[in-house]
């Protein structure tokens, strides 16, 4: 599935369901489940968001949900609906496989946070995911541990993303200005292709990699674009952006070069 479309389908990502209430907005119900495809007709926890309601239960990366509350569900997107049905702080009980044997879970949903506070609380002042991608148009690969010592700006984008392409000039002239002290590198699930067209038409010169699995995307949390994540020369998270606020984290970025 292409980033694109996980975005459209958030629950196959961050499970972050819909419960309407009469004469207002919709209150949001989420329990902070990283999902995928299950392998037994269910659905498969592919890691459990830190601090969620989820973390405070059993629930464990490979697990595979096959019941909320006895109804059956079959794959991400009907577990998403499913669960559309439950207010929010009412307890929900999954039937689980785990280990080969099936138990029940009790988890209680919270208001979803939004999307800023919810990459921020998986990686701000963590050690950033390791990654190891292909450069687009370049030789080899790329890896956070080749920029141990110097300040990264990872900027998660895509060609049809406006506020993605409307950031980069700004991301240029940051890289030009802190050359030396800041790297800038593109990551996206697009076909390589479509990017080597797009740095063409673009005029972008820092280095894109291409995440064609979607890997490092989830490793990161990335369900919006642009998403812009800047670490330190330890490896730690020091900033994050959900969204075209390039000013920001340009601030961020300045910041962290002036008081290293």
């Amino acid at each position: 599935m292409s980033m694109k479309a996980s975005i459209l389908h958030v629950g196959v990502i961050i499970l972050s369901v819909c419960a309407p209430l009469r004469g207002h907005a919709q209150a949001r119900a989420w329990v902070g489940i990283l999902l995928g495809e299950g392998k037994q007709g269910g659905v498969k926890v592919e890691g459990i968001v830190p601090d969620s309601p989820a973390s405070r239960t059993a629930l464990a990366a490979g697990d595979e949900v096959l019941t909320v509350d006895g109804v059956p569900v079959h794959g991400p997107r009907a577990l998403s609906a499913t669960l559309g049905g439950s207010p929010v702080s009412k307890p929900v009980t999954l039937g689980v496989l785990h280990g080969g044997r099936q138990r029940t879970v009790v988890v209680i949903p919270l208001a979803r946070p939004s999307d800023e506070q919810l990459i921020r609380q998986r990686l701000l002042d963590k050690p950033a995911p390791a990654f190891t991608l292909s450069r687009v148009g370049g030789v080899g690969d790329d890896t956070l541990a080749a920029h141990r010592g110097r300040t990264l700006l990872i900027d998660f984008w895509a060609t049809w993303c406006g506020p993605c392409v409307h950031s980069l000039p700004e991301l240029a002239r940051l890289e030009q200005k802190f050359a030396g002290k800041l790297d800038v590198v593109g990551i996206s699930t697009e076909p390589v292709a479509t990017l080597l067209r797009g740095m063409r038409e673009l005029g972008i010169a820092h280095t894109v990699l291409a995440d064609a699995k979607e890997d490092v995307t989830r490793a990161y949390g990335v369900f919006v674009l642009p998403t812009m994540v800047l670490v330190d020369g330890s490896g730690v998270v020091r900033h994050v952006e959900v969204g075209a606020n390039v000013e920001g984290m340009a601030g961020a970025v300045e910041h962290l070069l002036s008081h290293p």
